[in-house]
């Protein structure tokens, strides 16, 4: 029986529990001033992926077949493909959407080469990949393909011919168990697991992504994760064999490695045990939430509001940005929120508060309305001043009450209030009413480390609001406001709504912080990173507004986000502040344009901060 990408998936509730993110706390605070020492050699520790993709902030812009397959519970038509295609590069490429991706419905596409990769994204079409990727590229556009390198089509299991990229010595058949497959414990026996216990089974993996290299797919969308590593769906119960933890991560490895930078891997369907522990190390994008069905609001912020640990943890896009908000961030994850279909939502004010949910939490923008359903929703994608925040990188984050995990505490975070802070030291503010009635949202500006007013513009009306010290609206029903703040002082950078990595987290509760809190960096590797314009190549002079209870030493460094160092990293000391809030002065030297600029824990650091700020001058 054929299984089509979503058509058995149901979502299922399950009591939430989660980890706690702890802060000490060194007491009250006022300001002090030290120097930093040395420069040094240091390499800065990211515990992530930390790929061109994931340091360029947020996700690609895009097209994707969903919107056709899933109504239809079938492969996209080559020629239905085809005028999609052509509509994109006429409506959206120049707006940045420049790549089509398939997705899901791949179980008839058996025809492979010598080495079992498939050749075409279905057996009914007359061209291949290569073919389409020419296409693509003669209108200034790229392909995007689902598929996951750990399925082996039964075809080429049957043939004996097929054999292991790079290991002739090595049949297809060879690389897989009897009986493991795709869709086993639901009656789908066309695609296989790959066993990666099995010789040859990393050539196999790793062939599938250097294939896909060479056909200049820039992004590799990685399906059914979750049946994958322990065989088990919330809906469905068991679906397949357990691959178990250790040989997931391995799988997740081998593809990272050989993606390297040249693909960007989008991992779906996860179930993101450990709060994305092992995502985060391998992967460029994760999906937080479940599928966009047939779209919508209620797809969008209604279903299942509770947590669970298993794909998928939260339901909808609202709640797993809001959760997995402390993974997200330059260098870290990209949190996917799954495809978009305009066309079905109820009215305009849906339209926006879609895109701008999508856009304030750095989602990628994939639009899955047709070209034959549309039906003059276009404008919401293409909003010049909204796609500037896109381009910039934005990742914000949502309104932080305390450290708690958002599992844990549901009240730890406010989902419909949301911030995040552009290379320029501007600001992006989002506030959204998911209610049911028209309702007031604001937020204080302070929440910002904004003293007094700002200059505030409201991207969706194209209007200028003029100086204000907090935004605030009466919404209607499902409703946004999105708005562009830009203080008169844009060379603070706060750590509240920067990048953690490593095991740095959120706190608020040392008195005296400025904006809506700070970040905590004690453990090993753990890194706050930032993302800085500069004007030109040169030293500035750099401020880190920190707390101490004792004596600590980090690592500053800054590196552009293609990972060429801007200059060279330093070793910092950070004296203790003894219940006060201190600022530490120094220098570095910053590239021409966006940098990275990063404090760690690195090899031989040592200590604990709270660090609420950085300036950049």
């Amino acid at each position: 029986m054929a299984i089509s990408r979503r058509a058995l998936i149901t979502s299922a509730g399950a009591a939430a529990t989660g980890a706690v993110l702890a802060s000490a706390s060194p007491g009250h605070a006022t300001s002090t001033s030290t120097s930093t020492s040395a420069s040094t050699s240091l390499t800065l520790p990211i515990a992530s992926r930390n790929s061109v993709y994931t340091r360029s902030g947020a996700g690609p812009l895009y097209w994707n077949i969903y919107g056709w397959a899933f109504p239809h519970n079938a492969p996209i038509p080559e020629a239905e493909w085809q005028a999609n295609i052509d509509w994109l590069a006429k409506d959206f490429a120049p707006h940045g959407y420049q790549m089509a991706c398939t997705d899901g419905w791949i179980e008839n596409s058996s025809r492979t080469d010598a080495h079992g990769y498939i050749t075409s994204y279905n057996d009914d079409w007359q061209h291949d990949w290569a073919y389409w990727a020419a296409y693509l590229k003669s209108r200034q556009m790229t392909l995007g393909v689902y598929y996951n390198p750990l399925w082996v089509h039964r075809a080429a299991v049957t043939d004996t011919s097929k054999t292991v990229a790079g290991r002739p010595d090595i049949k297809i058949a060879d690389i897989v168990t009897p009986g493991d497959f795709f869709a086993g414990g639901i009656g789908g026996d066309t695609l296989y697991w790959v066993d990666v216990t099995k010789d040859g089974a990393k050539e196999y993996v790793q062939g599938y992504v250097e294939y896909f290299k060479r056909l200049e797919v820039p992004y590799l969308r990685i399906d059914f994760l979750s049946w994958y590593e322990n065989g088990q769906d919330a809906g469905l119960g068991t679906v397949g064999v357990a691959h178990g933890r250790e040989n997931y991560e391995t799988a997740l490895r081998w593809m990272h490695e050989a993606a390297g930078e040249e693909i960007e891997l989008s991992l779906v369907m996860p179930h993101l045990f450990d709060h994305a522990a092992a995502e985060v190390k391998y992967g460029d994008l994760v999906r937080i939430n479940s599928d966009a069905d047939k779209g919508g609001w209620e797809r969008l912020s209604g279903g299942r509001q509770e947590w669970q640990n298993a794909w998928s943890q939260w339901h909808n896009p609202f709640l797993g940005f809001t959760g997995f908000a402390d993974r997200s961030g330059r260098g870290q994850l990209i949190l996917d929120g799954d495809f978009l279909m305009a066309n079905t939502f109820a009215d305009d004010d849906e339209r926006r508060t879609m895109v701008s949910l999508m856009t304030v939490a750095g989602s990628p923008l994939a639009i899955s309305d047709l070209h034959s359903n549309i039906a003059g929703h276009g404008w919401v994608y293409t909003n010049p001043e909204v796609l500037d925040l896109h381009r910039q990188g934005l990742v914000g984050k949502p309104y932080f009450h305390n450290g708690t995990s958002y599992a844990e505490d549901p009240t730890s975070r406010d989902s419909e209030r949301w911030a995040g802070q552009l290379p320029d030291g501007s600001w992006a503010v989002a506030l959204f009413n998911r209610s049911d009635a028209p309702a007031t949202r604001s937020l204080e500006l302070s929440a910002l480390g904004i003293t007094g007013s700002a200059r505030v513009r409201d991207l969706w009306q194209h209007k200028d609001l003029g100086r204000l010290s907090k935004v605030g609206a009466e919404l209607p029903a499902h409703g946004t406001l999105l708005v562009k703040v830009t203080p008169d002082d844009r060379t603070r950078y706060q750590a509240a709504f920067a990048a953690w990595g490593g095991g740095a987290g959120f706190g608020n509760t040392v008195a005296g912080h400025q904006a809506m809190g700070y970040a905590t960096i004690g453990a090993d590797g753990a890194s706050v990173t930032f993302a800085v314009r500069a004007r030109r190549a040169g030293t500035y002079r750099i401020g880190l507004r920190y707390a101490a209870e004792s004596a600590a030493s980090l690592t500053l460094g800054a590196e552009r986000p293609d990972h060429t160092p801007a200059g060279a990293a330093r070793t910092i000391d950070f004296p203790a502040t003894n219940g006060t809030w201190a600022s530490l002065n120094g220098s570095i030297e910053l590239a021409a344009g966006e940098n990275l600029l990063t404090v760690a824990r690195g090899p031989g650091d040592s200590g604990t901060i709270f660090l609420n700020s950085v300036t950049a001058r």
